[in-house]
């Protein structure tokens, strides 16, 4: 699934997007999820989410990640229990939050959790950042001047033995 995510963001983040497909009820507002916005910086995420684990990867980067109490739209994260920052990327880890960061800045936001059907959290989400780019059953992906928004549903395994997850996505190049 997060490689899945991967390529569907380098994907967008590499395609010129004509203008004339965005929609006139997008803001110049930086997407948004939950209250957490793209450029926002490490210390507010922190306070917002004291359960987050956060590690620095490079002298520039920090991801965090957070398993426990994970919802958005009514739906929750169920992953394996014991979950940490050895085990982030393992099969029953990756339902959660996921953040990272460039410069203690927001640039990318996940939240992946267990669900088949994304179609009341895209009607939300249409209501507050317009007309999507793409709109189909499997993936809404919208594109806001350097920025995308996502919902996908699919498999959280490259086998079909893991469960169907909804991921939200909201990112930035760094």
């Amino acid at each position: 699934m997060r490689v899945l995510m991967i390529l569907m963001l380098c994907f967008i983040e590499t395609t010129a997007l004509p203008v004339w497909n965005q929609s006139p009820k997008q803001s110049s507002e930086p997407f948004e999820l939950q209250g957490d916005k793209l450029g926002d910086s490490l210390t507010m995420f922190v306070s917002k989410h004291p359960k987050a684990e956060c590690m620095d990867s490079t002298k520039t980067r920090t991801s965090c990640y957070q398993w426990v109490d994970v919802s958005i739209f009514g739906m929750t994260a169920h992953p394996d229990s014991g979950c940490s920052l050895k085990s982030y990327s393992s099969a029953g880890c990756v339902q959660g939050l996921t953040a990272q960061f460039a410069d203690h800045r927001l640039i990318l936001l996940s939240y992946a959790v267990v669900g088949m059907d994304k179609t009341e959290p895209t009607s939300a989400l249409k209501k507050t950042y317009g007309a999507p780019l793409i709109d189909t059953r499997e993936a809404t992906i919208w594109s806001r001047d350097n920025a995308t928004a996502s919902v996908v549903v699919g498999k959280a395994t490259e086998t079909n033995d893991g469960p169907t997850l909804v991921t939200f996505v909201i990112s930035t190049p760094n």
